[in-house]
């Protein structure tokens, strides 16, 4: 008979947080040995007890405490069926910014009222101050929004990361008076490629607007 493992003994916010860095730094060019992680966190975890004599390695201690987050690593890896490498909603907001105020507003069916800036010149954009894209008050006020959306847990797991993106930037544009004079199917389709379902985005902007009317009360 298989043993049933203890998820409890894993789940503390100390162990989780520990096993999410490493396995997050094994994700890129540089990963981390256990070791970089478990002893300044042990000390700053106990850091208000002097007492408390500094986590050394190796010993026995150290062992089982890197055991503990290996077996959460384990957890965590299948849970996100081994998938170290989840889009956000921030990597599709660059092109979709760049593609509504670009390319949409050059072409005969676009919004109008304003210039490529990024396709001009470096000495055009200094002398009139322009600014990168990502830099402006509509992508700062975006990525705010996709950081709630991000913390919403039905948001966050029901939805896709680029329909996410694609709403918060609507929802943005609306609230700035910017919405142009393009369908909300047609501007959909434009600027993702026809890769983000319509009802998909609906839900989200409804869930979005109710996150804002809980928020205003």
């Amino acid at each position: 008979m298989e043993a049933k493992l203890d998820l409890d003994a894993y789940a503390t916010s100390q162990t989780i947080s520990l096993a999410s860095l490493s396995l997050a730094s094994k994700g890129t060019e540089a990963p981390r040995r256990l070791r970089e992680f478990l002893l300044p966190a042990y000390r700053i975890l106990h850091a208000s007890s002097p007492s408390v004599q500094p986590l050394t390695f190796p010993s026995i201690l150290y062992d089982s405490l890197r055991a503990t987050i290996v077996q959460a690593e384990l957890i965590l890896l299948r849970i996100l069926k081994f998938e170290l490498r989840i889009p956000l909603p921030y990597e599709f907001l660059p092109r979709y910014l760049e593609r509504t105020v670009g390319e949409l507003n050059l072409s005969n069916n676009g919004w109008g009222g304003t210039e490529d800036y990024d396709g001009l010149g470096k000495e055009f954009q200094e002398e009139y101050k322009a600014v990168d894209l990502m830099d402006t008050g509509v992508s700062r006020a975006c990525r705010m929004k996709i950081l709630k959306a991000c913390a919403n847990a039905r948001l966050s797991n029901l939805f896709p990361a680029r329909a996410i993106a694609a709403a918060c930037l609507y929802q943005t544009l609306n609230e700035g008076g910017m919405q142009g004079t393009m369908d909300v199917r047609g501007w959909l389709r434009e600027v993702t490629n026809d890769r983000v379902d319509l009802d998909d985005f609906d839900e989200i902007l409804n869930e979005l607007k109710r996150v804002n009317d809980v928020e205003g009360r």
